[in-house]
């Protein structure tokens, strides 16, 4: 028992730590002009902090009673539980949406039993939400433990590891993202309460718009690497622990030099974001065979032959980079009205090939561009890190090799030694000018 204390007592040193340095190393006191703009609509990470971290601490407490543990067997049936009460949540949402439709006074008899049985199901995933997240946690720890990227001597042996995983599923703050008209280089990212309308987001981008002459976008997320992590809970099982590790690997980044250089330029950003994406997908698809499911329902609903036909004839990430690489051209010839004109031409064209992007802006190529494996990326650093993760050893071996750079040369320099072949040309990009 004494030992069992031990462990939890440093593991929550650790968090304070943590908690500590991630919020005072973003620059949470002074405010610039765009987010006084933002208005109440700005996300408090401090307010975060406050409401969830002892309420981690509190649980992880209780957990030290006896008989509260639970087998291998009862944590998988809990957290498939949990899954499929997040899918019927997901449903009712979408069905109360539909009700309210047809009968907009609200009289409708099933539209109130929609609500009461949503409220049942919310409570009962709410319920369960802090053993789901331990379990969770305790899972794709024991695949980073295995990675070798904890830190090792004595408090290793404790069974405590650095830095520790912690989420918490709650809905995930978007993030306003700036970028000059000009050009589509991502300038600023402020994150917005979770609560934030449709119609509040238009408005403050607008706003800023007129006031700044800045490209906005306001950009759902879906988890961001605040302390515990927040994840959406809109994830299915599979999604939920891809992003929960995607997270875990910024945390672990964050002691390490290339963590320290995010933001630094165009290129360190889309290399931090990247390799969470790499690690993020192999870790949380091992931790997924955990549970042995078979196959999760669809996201969307079935597609008719004809549409899944048509569908597969268009190459939604070919088109995409095809538009950012148009967009680029008339920016860099100084056609900044007719590059706006042309996104807005191509979301349209988007929209009617079933792509529905509510905003096609710099500032949205400027977001999405950060994770070189996205279709709005056109950045080699995607190709390059693969090349590394296939020279390496294990995924650990790669996030360890990685981790150690501190700008683009350096990791240029890391793959000269690796077969990588001819990387792409980039035109008129920020990725061509390092």
């Amino acid at each position: 028992m004494r030992i069992r204390v031990l462990k939890t007592a440093l593991r929550y040193a650790f968090l304070a730590v943590i908690s500590l340095a991630l919020l005072t190393g973003r620059g949470v006191v002074n405010r610039t002009h765009i987010e006084e703009l933002a208005g109440s609509r700005l996300y408090s990470l401090t307010q975060w902090e406050v409401e969830n971290f002892p309420d981690k601490w509190l649980y992880r407490v209780r957990l030290l009673l006896p008989g509260s543990s639970l087998d291998e067997q009862a944590k998988v049936d809990l957290v498939l539980e949990y899954s499929r009460l997040s899918e019927r949540e997901r449903e009712l949402e979408g069905a109360i949406l539909k009700a309210w439709a047809l009968s907009p006074t609200g009289e409708d008899g099933q539209l109130h039993a929609l609500e009461a049985e949503l409220a049942r199901v919310q409570d009962a995933r709410v319920g369960m939400r802090n053993r789901v997240e331990e379990i969770m946690e305790g899972l794709i720890d024991s695949i980073v433990f295995q990675e070798g990227l904890s830190l090792g001597g004595p408090i290793s042996a404790l069974g405590v590891h650095f830095p520790p995983v912690d989420i918490r599923i709650d809905h995930s703050p978007p993030v306003m993202v700036t970028s000059p008209r000009d050009r589509i280089e991502m300038i600023g990212g402020v994150l917005l309460r979770p609560d934030t309308t449709v119609e509040e987001m238009a408005a403050i981008e607008e706003l800023i718009t007129e006031e700044k002459d800045l490209s906005v976008l306001v950009q759902g997320t879906g988890g961001v690497a605040t302390f515990p992590a927040v994840i959406s809970p809109d994830f299915s099982l599979r999604g939920t622990l891809i992003t929960a590790a995607h997270e875990w690997m910024h945390h672990y980044l964050f002691f390490h030099p290339l963590g320290r250089t995010y933001g630094k330029n165009p290129q360190m950003t889309s290399l931090n974001e990247t390799v969470a994406n790499i690690f993020g997908g192999e870790v949380g698809e091992l931790a997924y065979k955990r549970f042995k499911v078979e196959q999760e329902a669809p996201t969307a609903p079935q597609q008719a032959q004809g549409q899944a036909a048509a569908a597969e004839e268009f190459d939604f990430r070919t088109e995409m980079r095809t538009t950012r690489f148009r967009a680029e051209e008339l920016l860099a010839e100084g056609s900044i009205e007719e590059a706006e004109q042309y996104m807005e031409d191509r979301r349209l064209f988007l929209a009617d090939h079933g792509h529905y992007i509510r905003k096609l802006n710099q500032a949205y190529f400027a977001f999405h561009g950060n994770y070189a494996d996205s279709p709005a990326s056109i950045s080699p650093i995607h190709q390059q890190l693969r090349t590394l993760r296939d020279d390496s050893s294990s995924l650990g071996d790669f996030v360890r090799r990685v981790a150690s750079v501190s700008s683009y040369e350096e990791f240029l320099e890391l793959l000269e030694d690796v077969d990588a072949g001819q990387w792409p040309t980039i035109r008129h990009s920020r990725f061509a000018r390092v």
